[in-house]
């Protein structure tokens, strides 16, 4: 690459080669089709955004991502897109009961958010209140009287 032309004394043009190769200003990195689709897969999987970075070649340098991501919202719509449609996928698959539905429910849980709620009952028989003694409803978050 050449960085200019210099002037010499006796009006002959010099030319100096430019030792290292300089990026052109604005280049953008062109994820391959085989990348994007491995990241696309990952992101209906769940896997976390960092991790997809990671398989399209981006070092663990969460600002160099940022800004390439920010530079290719198209990209980034797409990557939101095939996370809802991973996780449609789960979903279903929790609300069908089908075989092995669990496994479903705790990819919801562990990679999107989904929090399992467990439940105490409060009454006895036919409505009556529980008697609970005062260090046993302690260890459950509640007052004793």
């Amino acid at each position: 690459m050449l960085s200019g032309v210099m002037k010499a004394k006796g009006k002959v043009d010099l030319v100096k080669p430019r030792l290292r190769a300089k990026p052109e200003r604005g280049t953008k990195m062109v994820l391959s089709p085989d990348t994007k689709n491995k990241a696309m897969e990952a992101a209906r999987y769940g896997m976390p955004l960092e991790r997809i970075a990671m398989l399209c070649g981006f070092s663990s340098s969460e600002t160099q991502w940022a800004r390439w991501i920010n530079a290719n919202p198209a990209f980034r719509k797409e990557l939101d897109q095939a996370r809802a449609e991973g996780e449609l996928l789960l979903q279903r698959r929790v609300m069908s009961g089908e075989a092995n539905w669990q496994s479903a429910g705790w990819m919801l849980e562990r990679t999107r958010g989904y929090v399992a709620r467990a439940s105490l009952e409060h009454t006895g028989k036919g409505g009556k209140e529980l008697s609970v003694s005062g260090n046993l409803l302690g260890a459950f978050g509640g007052q004793s009287k």
